[in-house]
């Protein structure tokens, strides 16, 4: 019993369907590692001996940011960083669509005047 389709285009089509899948799974890896929390450092400003919150808005911005798609407006965030270990400051991603995200940083590690602190993984 024939199908009528040559092994040849059979194995062309099941080649060209293993490749989308393996593009698209890298595609959405990639994407993934992009919004999982990373750590950032700042230098503790010297005046108000805290990270201050726009430097904290620009690194979430950055994380937040995908390859051919922007990031958020804007972030806002409560207040500057104390540096303490564990300590956080809450802050809001703006987003073009009208989306609001809620993110917390959290301070991870201190040494001298350098301040180690990530995006929390949030719950929903």
């Amino acid at each position: 019993m024939s199908t009528g389709v040559s092994p040849v285009r059979l194995w062309r089509a099941v080649a060209i369907g293993l490749a989308t899948a393996l593009l698209v799974t890298g595609v959405v890896v990639y994407a993934a590692a992009r919004l999982m929390p990373r750590e950032a450092t700042g230098v503790v400003d010297g005046g108000t001996h805290t990270i201050p919150r726009a430097e904290i808005a620009r690194t979430v911005s950055a994380q937040l940011s995908l390859p051919l798609r922007n990031g958020p407006d804007r972030v806002r965030c409560a207040g500057d960083l104390r540096p303490v270990p564990y300590t956080v400051v809450r802050c809001t991603a703006h987003f073009p669509t009208g989306l609001e995200r809620q993110l917390t940083v959290e301070v991870t590690h201190v040494r001298h005047n350098k301040v180690t602190y990530r995006r929390l993984t949030e719950r929903r």
